[in-house]
């Protein structure tokens, strides 16, 4: 799906796009986001590209059910917090 009025491509990302976001951020680093759809070449917005690193691509991404300490300590401190 293509948007010809801005020139940037929206819908699903690609397996090549990734690829090409993800070295990207691997040669230039996190930030300055204005810079790696150029950078990248790519044909998606900055705020796109963002997105996409920040919730699906970032290597320390847990996915996944929560184990059960993980569980525990958010019961633990949801009662400190509530005052329990």
């Amino acid at each position: 799906m293509e948007d010809n009025s801005l020139g940037v491509r929206k819908g699903a990302w690609t397996e090549e796009e990734d690829m090409l976001l993800r070295q990207c951020v691997e040669k230039f680093g996190e930030g300055k986001w204005y810079q790696i759809p150029l950078r990248a070449g790519l044909n998606r917005c900055r705020k796109s590209c963002r997105l996409r690193w920040l919730n699906y691509l970032r290597p320390n991404i847990k996915r996944g059910g929560f184990t059960a300490d993980e569980v525990d300590m958010m019961l633990r401190l949801h009662k400190l917090l509530d005052g329990h």
